[in-house]
């Protein structure tokens, strides 16, 4: 009798704590599903915003009844946005000065990273210093000799070593061509480029070193090595550093302003949005209405689009590649 009775309890008490169990799974599922949810709505309110007001007519937002949904709906907003940024031919110099940087970036940052991972020389932890320094200091204390050495551009040195015979130095000017961030890029003195020799440094490092002396071993030098067996493996790195460097190549306003005279530029174009915006929907003043704000908010939209469209494309793996990269901060 007392042996049932203990049965008994146990199966009542484990059905209790099988209870409180589920009950506790369900309490952290709800909690989990706010929070996310909370989260979601944080992240996406201001392109909710932006949407709700780039897709109204600019009566709408004289209108203190009208919240989130527009009277109607119109999308006469975004061809006065590309009137006002430049039109598709400035998207699509800008996309192509990025894209074009953004290769060569990831070209000459494997090279360097490469080689800081792979080579046992002195010089390495002052090399890496030296990378890390590209990154922390601000282009604003170097952006003139920047400046200087494009606008006189004397092909390093040559130029001015062909002075020395015909007594004229020979110069050009390439603050209005895109070969200035072509050059620099391709150089791994980019934007970013510091941070992203340490990427391919430490992607490298996490390689095997016996796939390198398997290869060597085989009679492969160093290029038909880099090319053939690290490369292949550094996927994660080339994927780091094209969403990285693409992101704030494009984002970019400092250097284009200063260094880059040519105004197609769209991260240009968009400081003076208001500007453009007033002036494509043929105001007068700008600093007394709302008219011109729809716009405003079109050409944002316009701007973020190919940023938006390339992170979904590679999203999963982007987050997978800075897993391995080990990335932080």
């Amino acid at each position: 009798m007392d042996l049932q009775k203990a049965l008994q309890n146990k199966s009542k008490l484990h059905i209790s704590t099988h209870n409180k169990q589920h009950i506790g799974n369900f309490l952290f599922f709800l909690f989990r599903t706010a929070f996310f949810i909370g989260m979601s709505y944080v992240l996406l309110f201001p392109l909710i915003v932006m949407l709700s007001r780039a897709l109204r007519p600019y009566s709408d937002m004289y209108n203190p009844s009208i919240v989130w949904i527009p009277s109607k709906i119109t999308f006469e907003n975004f061809s006065y946005a590309l009137k006002a940024l430049g039109g598709w031919s400035s998207i699509y110099k800008t996309l192509r000065i990025v894209f074009v940087s953004t290769l060569l970036t990831m070209v000459s940052c494997s090279m360097a990273g490469y080689g800081l991972a792979r080579y046992r020389i002195k010089a390495v932890p002052f090399l890496t210093a030296i990378a890390v320094f590209t990154f922390i200091v601000p282009i604003q204390t170097y952006v003139i000799p920047i400046f200087i050495q494009f606008r006189f551009f004397d092909f390093f040195g040559i130029g001015s070593l062909i002075g020395l015979f015909t007594g004229e130095k020979l110069v050009v000017n390439l603050t209005s061509s895109e070969a200035i961030y072509y050059i620099l890029n391709i150089l791994g003195s980019g934007t970013r480029s510091g941070l992203f020799i340490l990427v391919f440094m430490q992607t490298f490092k996490g390689i095997p070193q016996e796939l390198e002396d398997a290869s060597r071993v085989d009679g492969s030098g160093e290029f038909r090595t880099f090319f053939q067996i690290m490369l292949p493996n550094a996927v994660p790195g080339f994927i780091v550093t094209f969403v990285m460097s693409m992101v704030w190549q494009w984002n970019d306003y400092f250097f284009p302003s200063v260094v880059y005279r040519q105004d197609f530029f769209l991260s240009k174009n968009m400081m003076q949005l208001r500007v453009l915006a007033t002036k494509a929907l043929g105001l007068n003043s700008y600093a007394t209405n709302l008219s011109e704000t729809v716009v405003m908010f079109a050409g944002c939209f316009i701007y973020i689009a190919p940023l938006l469209l390339m992170y979904m494309v590679a999203q999963r793996y982007f987050l997978q590649s800075v897993e391995r990269t080990g990335i932080t901060g």
